[in-house]
């Protein structure tokens, strides 16, 4: 039985992801900050399968304790799935110093934090990393500049640590998407830069994608993706 790890996993492409996994016969563990829906989850899931995490990704050392106990009962890994991610879209001047920590915390520092405390676990000559960065982590898009920063990171993380980790047989790749068509997007206080909501990615689409990444044999490593709804191009 395989084991992946999803953070960022109560909505949106996390969710998405877990769905399939599960539907493979997967252990999901999954983690996300929202109880009441980890909860439901489980329910929908199977506890059998999703084990539900609840912790802060950009707090360490809770995170380092939370995934201790849980690699006591699922010492192994095959892949990780580095998701989560945090979006404002406001000019510059108009943020505030705690969006700046908040956004680079959650979207690098998160990911950086996950990845150094799963390593350990993740199955040499057959494990797979996959961050999901974003088309604002290829060039800079005006208004975002403090999420740009944090996939900008993202990226060169990805870039740097995936030639670290091949001499064991652990691949990373990083895709880049466009808009995915998630709560993340709303017409009233976020509204989509790129045109209507409905011709964002669908987040199931991006998830078949990783599903099919993810069955690539060991010896094929796809270093970087990036994936746009069909109206937006960068």
């Amino acid at each position: 039985m395989k084991t992946i790890l999803i953070t960022g996993v109560t909505s949106g492409l996390g969710y998405a992801i877990a769905k399939i996994f599960v539907g493979h016969g997967w252990i999901v563990l999954g983690i996300g900050q929202n109880q009441r829906r980890l909860n439901d989850m489980s329910l929908e899931l199977g506890e059998g399968l999703f084990v539900p995490i609840k912790v802060d990704i950009s707090d360490p050392e809770s995170l380092e304790g939370c995934l201790n106990s849980v690699f006591l009962i699922h010492p192994s890994i095959d892949v990780l799935i580095n998701n989560a991610g945090i979006f404002k879209q406001a000019s510059y001047e108009s943020c505030s110093i705690n969006d700046i920590g908040k956004i680079i915390d959650i979207n690098l520092k998160g990911a950086m934090y996950c990845t150094y405390y799963c390593l350990p676990y993740l199955k040499s000559d057959a494990a797979r990393i996959i961050n999901i960065s974003s088309v604002a982590g290829t060039r800079g898009i005006k208004n975002q500049a403090i999420y740009c920063a944090s996939k900008f990171g993202l990226e060169g993380f990805g870039d740097a640590l995936g030639q670290e980790l091949l001499p064991r047989g652990i691949s990373v790749t990083t895709i880049a998407p466009g808009g995915i068509n998630t709560p993340l997007w709303n017409e009233m206080t976020n509204p989509y830069p790129g045109g209507l909501v409905d011709t964002l990615i669908d987040p199931i689409e991006l998830a078949l994608l990783i599903e099919k990444i993810v069955e690539l044999p060991p010896s094929f490593v796809l270093k970087s993706l990036i994936a746009f709804p069909s109206n937006e191009w960068h």
